[in-house]
């Protein structure tokens, strides 16, 4: 496939998504909403009414500054999902008029490899199924940009090999999810966003705690209980691919409206503007200011027995996150750089932007404004950091808090 942009922009009169109740449904709806005519039919499991449906929807059109009236109300339908998704192809005559499917739904639980075969590979098969008896012109698929798995190479804007290991069962999961769209003979794009975070310029964000905001309420829930004037983490210095939430939108907006049939788009910062997973633990002790601070390369050389309990805590509910934010990744990011330079308005994300996300966290914590509270008198004016090159030397020094 040559890297060129359609002549004329992609539209669609009527559209099936799926997932419109979560965060990145919820995004892409009211985005569809501003920049398109069409109509939206919403399918969702029959627990969520209309005003679950609506909610996330409503606020995120305002965001976009495009205020809810009967018009937009109007442009969407909710259609209840099935409970076998084996069924969908029965759906057909309901759904005759959908000319565009965009799949956004999915599951993100890295321990229950069931529910992720079921929702995230199964369930996109069935939609597939339904998709090949309706007449659309293009089923559009988000992913991940973490499908790749590990490896050392650029994670390419095409179908991906088979790395040596996952960091999760959802990333294979999306990967092999990616394959049955590229190989179901229907006209397709991929999209892999990265880690969402709230808009560049206020912060707000609309999503559940995942990503960077489970890093941050773990924080906040197992450690801002008490002064702790030792801490111990993992913090490479590797560059965290992150992007804002705003920058999300224009770029599905641009790329739904001109990228080619069977396109994959990585949706990244740049990583040079990246900050690492240091450079987010500096910031966040800004905010606790511990009066020493140990950096660890790997969760392996952390001398887990000698810590405080509750940092043991919280580096086992972060663990996972902590060894993919230790792998060093990069993409390939022609199609940002190709609509970009057609006019797309995407901002990568940066320290400076980041830091806005976590003050908005930070303003919004009770726990945390009890933290200070209690704990101001004792907080470091001078911090000291300390990188550990010999763990099993330093870990009798330890003392447990």
């Amino acid at each position: 496939m040559e890297n060129a942009l359609r002549l004329q922009p992609f539209s669609a009169d009527h559209v099936l998504v799926t997932g419109a109740n979560g965060y990145l449904g919820s995004l892409i709806v009211a985005t569809l909403l501003r920049s398109t005519s069409a109509k939206i039919s919403c399918l969702v499991r029959s627990s969520h009414d209309d005003v679950s449906l609506l909610e996330p929807i409503i606020e995120e059109c305002a965001a976009q500054g495009l205020p809810w009236n009967d018009g937009l109300r109007s442009r969407i339908i909710r259609v209840s999902l099935p409970q076998d998704t084996s069924t969908l192809a029965d759906m057909v005559p309901s759904l005759a008029n959908v000319d565009e499917v965009i799949h956004c739904a999915g599951c993100l639980d890295y321990y229950d490899v069931a529910k992720l075969e079921a929702v995230n590979v199964r369930y996109t098969k069935d939609l597939l199924t339904l998709a090949k008896k309706l007449t659309i012109k293009r089923f559009l698929y988000i992913s991940t940009a973490y499908s790749s798995g590990y490896q050392n190479k650029v994670t390419p804007e095409s179908l991906l090999d088979e790395p040596a290991s996952d960091p999760t069962e959802y990333t294979r999961t999306k990967r092999e999810a990616e394959r049955l769209v590229a190989t179901s003979d229907l006209p397709f794009l991929v999209l892999r966003p990265s880690i969402l975070i709230g808009t560049r310029d206020t912060g707000r964000y609309s999503g559940k705690r995942y990503g960077l905001y489970q890093q941050w309420m773990g924080l906040e829930r197992l450690i801002c209980d008490r002064y702790h004037a030792e801490f111990h983490t993992v913090a490479p210095k590797l560059p965290l691919n992150l992007i804002h939430q705003d920058a999300f939108c224009n770029a599905f907006s641009a790329a739904y409206e001109w990228l080619p049939d069977g396109a994959f788009m990585n949706i990244v910062s740049a990583e040079t503007t990246s900050p690492s997973m240091r450079t987010l633990w500096d910031m966040w002790f800004e905010v606790t200011r511990p009066r020493q601070v140990f950096y660890y390369s790997k969760m392996d050389d952390v001398p887990l027995k000698s810590i405080p309990t509750r940092q043991r805590a919280y580096l086992t509910f972060a663990q996972i996150n902590l060894e993919i934010a230790s792998h060093h990744w990069q993409f390939e990011t022609t199609w940002i750089e190709r609509l970009r330079n057609h006019g797309m308005d995407f901002h990568d994300a940066t320290i400076d932007t980041v830091r806005i996300c976590q003050s908005r966290f930070v303003r919004s914590s009770a726990i945390i404004e009890k933290y200070m509270k209690n704990f101001g008198d004792q907080l470091a004016k001078d911090l000291s950091f300390n990188e550990v090159d010999e763990p099993s030397a330093l870990a009798s020094e330890v003392k447990t808090l």
